[in-house]
């Protein structure tokens, strides 16, 4: 069948027009990245939420940012933190103050914890803003499970057992 001239550029012309309308934003180019983000940290909360329900672990929302747990096993912390962000679901957990550390002290602590980042892969050991030793781990969200999940939680539970059992003992006896 014959297309006419005139119909193939009626045609051609509301293919342009609905590509343009296509390629306009609904929403300003700063509007629509948040929204995604939103979006994007919404899911990973769920999927946070989720896999620690299914785990059978007590915990609280911390609105929708962050969620306090209780671990299921008796350890020497009380609660650890996870923050389902954009990309990373991590779980954080403060294990002491160190501003009482003298400086001596402390640069010994900071050499440990060092020797002990390179011998736990899972976890990192690090010092936050206010000053406190704290223990990280983080999951990517591209390619997460609930094994990979638990697998890291357990990983988080081994390090905080390891640090009091192990390190704490030896930085103890420094000061």
């Amino acid at each position: 069948m014959m297309i006419k001239h005139r119909n193939a550029k009626t045609f051609t012309s509301l293919c342009t027009y609905e590509a343009r309308l296509l390629r306009k934003p609904l929403v300003s180019g700063r509007k629509a990245t948040t929204i995604r983000d939103r979006v994007e940290m919404s899911t990973t909360w769920f999927i946070a939420k989720e896999y620690l329900k299914r785990l059978e672990i007590d915990f609280e929302e911390n609105g929708r940012k962050t969620f306090s747990v209780t671990p299921r096993t008796k350890t020497e912390t009380k609660v650890i933190e996870v923050f389902p962000g954009k990309n990373w679901i991590t779980l954080t957990t403060r294990l002491m103050d160190m501003t009482d550390l003298p400086l001596k002290a402390r640069k010994s602590a900071y050499e440990t914890l060092l020797k002990a980042n390179a011998t736990l892969v899972e976890v990192n050991f690090g010092v936050d803003k206010k000053n406190c030793l704290m223990i990280r781990n983080a999951i990517p969200v591209t390619g997460i499970s609930y094994d990979i999940f638990n697998c890291t939680y357990e990983a988080h539970l081994s390090a905080i057992k390891f640090f009091f059992e192990k390190l704490y003992p030896q930085m103890s006896e420094e000061q």
